[in-house]
């Protein structure tokens, strides 16, 4: 019985030095940075629907259906100052990018997977 509770005491320690240490990773991500401007619209395809999308400075737009959840959402930017944009799905996953407006879009679609 002894060797039951220290294994299992040991496996739960376990667990959590494994949870902390994925939770380092998931503090410290690398974002993308996705390119937009005024001329063009920027299509964002999401694995799940998307519930909400918030930007962190007015010259960039992110549009999203609020009445029928979607996979496909657009975003448009005016000259300014670089953003970031963080996005939540209906099933509670979390979706965080660095914004930057450019002249030029060498792309106008992105294909985006949770982390």
């Amino acid at each position: 019985m002894k060797k039951y509770l220290v294994i299992s005491g040991f496996l739960v320690i376990a667990g959590f030095v494994n949870l902390a240490a994925q939770e380092r990773k998931v503090q410290n991500p690398v974002l993308d940075t996705i390119y937009a401007n005024e001329h063009k619209n920027v299509a964002l395809f999401f694995p799940e629907p998307i519930r909400q999308g918030i930007t962190g400075t007015e010259n960039f737009v992110f549009t999203y259906n609020r009445e029928k959840y979607q996979h496909l959402e657009l975003l448009q930017a005016t000259p300014g100052k670089e953003s970031n944009l963080l996005v939540i799905s209906t099933n509670g996953s979390i979706f965080s990018y660095i914004l930057k407006y450019s002249e030029r879009l060498d792309k106008l679609n992105y294909f985006k997977w949770g982390i």
